[in-house]
């Protein structure tokens, strides 16, 4: 008896020590989501106004370098759903129109890597885009864009979970268009 108790509790202890890292994934997977909304919207208005409009404390003379580094940072994360990916390419494709939207939407999902490898590419792109903001231009610049990405707001957001059926379709509808 006293043998089963002690088994017991070895297993919750050591279940209790995993527990962590899991936590730190979420965090991790939500941040890279922030950064990738900071991204998007940055870029989507620097492109309409050709201002940076949440500027972090970038100066005119690295503006430049800033938006390479946005859209370098952007097609990492975003390489295989973005518009000109073959995902979008499959969904978008006049000979697949004979198929139903839900369909279509399954076939068109199933370019992506299964759901683990994205969020370890997503988290890996997010560790990349804050190394270079770092090197490049320093934690000041970093820390502001920590704080300004909590309040971006985008209409793309990465496929970091399981989608059901009208979610798959929304997301494929906004990103391939």
């Amino acid at each position: 008896m006293n043998r089963m108790l002690f088994i017991v509790k070895a297993c919750c202890l050591s279940s209790l020590l995993l527990l962590p890292p899991l936590l730190n994934g979420a965090d991790d997977i939500e941040d890279a989501q922030a950064s990738f909304n900071y991204i998007s919207s940055t870029l989507q208005t620097f492109r309409v106004s050709g201002r940076l409009v949440n500027n972090p404390g970038i100066d005119g003379s690295d503006l430049e370098y800033f938006i390479a580094l946005l859209d370098e940072s952007n097609l990492s994360f975003s390489r295989e759903f973005n518009s000109e990916s073959a995902m979008c390419r499959f969904y978008r494709d006049p000979e697949n129109g004979r198929m139903t939207i839900q369909e279509r939407a399954e076939l068109s999902i199933s370019y992506l890597r299964d759901l683990a490898d994205r969020i370890t590419l997503y988290i890996s792109a997010n560790a990349e885009f804050k190394d270079n903001v770092d090197d490049q231009f320093g934690r000041i610049v970093l820390d502001a864009i920590n704080v300004i990405k909590l309040e971006s707001v985008s209409n793309q957001r990465l496929p970091s979970s399981a989608f059901d059926e009208a979610a798959t379709i929304n997301f494929l509808d906004s990103m391939c268009t």
